[in-house]
This record gives C-alpha cells, structure tokens and sequence, in this order.
C-alpha cells in the first residue's frame, strides 16, 4: 500500500513540474492546477487528464498553421488599405498587424434575435445553393431542424452542389455518427473536430471549434450564437425560450469567413493523417472562393478568429481595446461571464471614469459552477455601479458587445476564460452606428423581460449560496 501512495505522490509531482515548465499556463491557472494535484492526489491526477491535459494544443497546431501555405494575400480584395482615417483606425490596426483581418467595406448585415427568423433565412439560403456549400459548427443536433438541414445538404450534393461540414467532436458527442455518415456517403465531406476516443469519454473537453459558421455560393454568410437545434425555435419544453443572437453577412466580409473556413478544414484534413504528413494545399482550388456578391450595404467590419493556434487572443484583446476606449456606455450579453483579470479590471476602470457598464445573464443556469463564479464577478461590478440584469424569458445565450452606440461585436465568443484562450472561436467586430443601435434596441427589450441585480440583493444572498461563489470563482480559471 505504501508503494501506492508513494506512486501516485511522484505522479503528481512529475504532473506539478509539468505544468509550470510546459504548459506555459497564466499563472492563476498554474497555481490552482498545483493545488489541485498536491491537495487531491488520484482524483486530482484524473481531474487533470480530463480538463488540463493539453497534448494537441501546441504541437499540432502551431506546427501546422507556421507550414500553411495558404495564400493570404488573395484574400485581399475589396478591402480599405489605407483607414489612417477611419474613426476606429486603432482597432482596425490591432487586428490588421498579426492577423491578418483585413477591414472589409460596404456589407450588408442583417440581425437576428430569435431562431425562427434565422433558420428561416439559413433554410432559403442553403436551398437556393448552386455552387456550394460550407458550415462548421459546434453543435449540430439530430432532432427536428437538424434533420430539415442534413436532408436538404444531401439532396444538394446530389444535385452536384459542394457541400462541407465540419462538427465538434465534444458538442456533438451524444449524436450517432450514422446522423453525419448519411451525408458523406451522398458525397458531401464531414470532418469530425478532434474526436473523443470513445463515444463518453474525453480527454479533450479543451480546444474544441465553438464556431456556428454557414457560407453559401459567395452570397451569404451566417454566423454568430445559434447552433443547429430545436431549442432554437422553441421546441425544447424543457428549456423554454432561448434567447440567441446571430447574424447574415452579404457583401466582402463572406471573404474573411470563406479563409477562415478553408484554413481549419485544410488543418481538419491533417489532423486524418497526422503521422502520414500529407500536406494537402488548397492554393490549387482556392480561386473557386474568392467570389462574392456585391452588397448595397454600408457596414465595414473584419472578421476575426482566435484559439489555442494563435499566439494572441486576438478576440479577447479586441474586447479589452472596446472597454478601455469606451467614453459613455457598455453593453454586454453573454450566458457565461467569468472575464480573466484584465478584462475584470478593465470593466471595473470603465465604471470608475464614469462609463455606463450593463451587463445581461440568464436568470437559468446550464452549468452550475459556471452560473455561480458569474454571479460572483457580477456581485464585483455591482458594488461599483454596473448595471447587471438577469434575463428571466427562458435561457439567454447571445454573445454581443456595443460601446458608445459606434462599435460592436457578435459571434460564437463567450466573456470567460474558456472562450478567450481554449476555444476556436469566430466574431465579427462591426464598425456601424446603425448595427450598433439596433443590438441595443435588442438589449433594452430584453430588459423589460430581466430583473435588475441590485446591490442590496446581491448582498443578501444567503451563506449557501456565498459559499457556492467562493469555490466556483476559486475554480474559475480553470473552467
């Protein structure tokens, strides 16, 4: 027995020097893994290979992305080179540098706020598909909506249209592979995002494509909250109404998610063969997408990308730069709020210098350590004069930003650690007052369906439910 224990304390140790000379983890996540796995020892250790354990992160992707081949510069077109004097120059600037989001011009978005107006766009649009169609998707279900989509993908590749899809391996773990298979064997391509190693076991809960991405013929571009589900058109009884919001690109910026799209399907095709390196270059093929349909639009935007395989947080960063040059108001949607320090901080210094800071979480909670370190570093922001709502109809899970009624952004990115640093995600950062103004027409009615947090109530919070904040933001930046 003695031998056992002595085991396992060396496995720790050897896990312990692991972690802070390779890992190359942010120091609060360093030491709360250190803790973990010197306090806990087994269960520890098994907590590590389940949400810590990180082999893929640096060695596949980085190695890969620094070998692509891809040509960026052919996606080049119809942008503004020159915005030295464009209001926004400085953030334009910030994603222009190291990656590569150019400032696309003259596109036409349109909002969405509920699924049913938005699969009801999504369904014309990949019906009315003649030359392709790409999606990617974190979670693509096999219920009602999914199998309106799946079938209308297979009747399309059988009409010769090209269809590609790529799925979360974790999102859509609990959905048979049959469901997926029914299209590749029509003939469309499916690539499954880092599959688990069985069908209810993981080691990869981190890294996953938390992107909802779909391109059709050059035409249009969809991109934002809302996976593929029933619950999306308020289907799910159990759920209720679930509050999303997403959005349809036409216009130069379809360019941006096309590049987007290709490099992670190239980096997909990969991974297949990893140990086999048959580096497949897409250059021979990739002027079949740098079409799109002229917009009569006035938005300019640049998509951006961030994950694990880069080696800034370029969302992240965009939002820090959003917050810090904010001079009136913020608003925030986001069904996860567990910001790392500089974002906290930067929040908290906007609300000093006078900022109107509004923040807006579900009143319903899908995960719980997850709801209760939100409504810790809510509580934070509270006491110093935020303006924290708590959406009451159903389950709020749009992700949006707006500052000062000029700029804001949508996409797949939640406000937490996971989504700044573990996940691929995808947003569109929008320099538009009108779009602006819109989304917080959206948030001011979702208000009159939300409870204010006041600091009264917040403070009234019984032990239990203090101490369920204290471990769960204890936790948090390893969540």
């Amino acid at each position: 027995m003695n031998n056992i224990f002595t085991a396992v304390y060396i496995l720790n140790f050897i896990f312990v020097i692991f972690i802070i000379f390779f890992e190359k983890r942010k120091n609060s996540s360093t030491i709360i893994w250190i803790l973990i796995l010197s306090l806990t020892h087994i269960f520890g250790f098994f907590l590590y290979l389940f949400f810590g354990l990180s082999p893929r992160k640096r060695r596949f992707t980085l190695k890969y992305y620094k070998q692509f081949s891809f040509d960026i510069q052919k996606f080049k077109k119809d942008t503004m080179s020159n915005t030295k004097f464009h209001p926004q120059n400085s953030l334009i600037q910030l994603f222009n540098v190291k990656n590569h989001s150019y400032l696309r011009i003259k596109n036409d978005i349109k909002l969405y706020t509920n699924g049913v107006d938005c699969f009801k766009d999504i369904l014309s649009a990949i019906t009315s598909a003649k030359k392709y169609i790409h999606m990617e998707y974190f979670i693509f279900k096999n219920d009602e909506i999914g199998n309106e989509i799946m079938d209308i993908l297979i009747d399309k590749v059988k009409d010769g249209v090209e269809v590609k899809l790529i799925y979360d391996g974790l999102g859509c773990i609990h959905i048979p592979n049959s469901f997926f298979k029914k299209l590749q064997d029509a003939g469309g391509e499916v690539l499954n995002f880092f599959p688990p190693l069985f069908s209810r076991f993981s080691l990869k809960t981190n890294y996953r494509t938390h992107k909802k991405i779909i391109l059709v013929d050059g035409k249009y571009g969809f991109l934002g909250g809302m996976n593929i589900g029933d619950e999306y058109l308020g289907r799910n009884k159990k759920i209720g109404y679930w509050r999303d919001t997403h959005l349809r690109i036409k216009g130069s910026g379809i360019l941006s998610l096309e590049r987007d799209f290709l490099i992670n399907l190239d980096f997909m095709r990969e991974q297949k063969s990893i140990f086999k390196r048959k580096n497949k270059n897409l250059n021979n093929s990739i002027d079949n997408y740098l079409h799109f349909e002229k917009s009569n639009g006035y938005s300019d935007l640049q998509i951006i990308s961030s994950g694990p395989d880069y080696e800034e947080p370029f969302i992240k960063n965009g939002i820090f730069k959003m917050i810090t040059e904010a001079k009136k108001n913020i608003y925030i949607q986001t069904p996860y709020f567990i910001p790392d320090e500089v974002i906290l901080n930067a929040l908290e210094i906007a609300i000093m210098s006078g900022v109107e800071v509004h923040i807006m979480i579900p009143s319903k909670p899908d995960h719980l350590f997850v709801y209760w370190a939100t409504f810790s570093y809510i509580g934070d922001l509270v006491k110093l004069g935020a303006k924290c709502y708590t959406y009451d109809n159903g389950f709020l899970h749009s992700k949006f930003m707006i500052v000062d009624d000029q700029i804001c952004t949508v996409g797949s990115t939640n406000m937490d650690i996971r989504s700044f640093l573990l996940n691929f995600e995808i947003n569109v950062f929008i320099y538009d007052h009108e779009i602006a103004l819109q989304l917080k027409a959206a948030f001011l009615e979702d208000i009159k369906k939300s409870t204010l947090i006041t600091s009264k109530k917040y403070e009234n919070r019984n032990f239990i439910i203090r101490f369920k904040e204290s471990i769960s933001k204890l936790l948090s930046p390893i969540m």
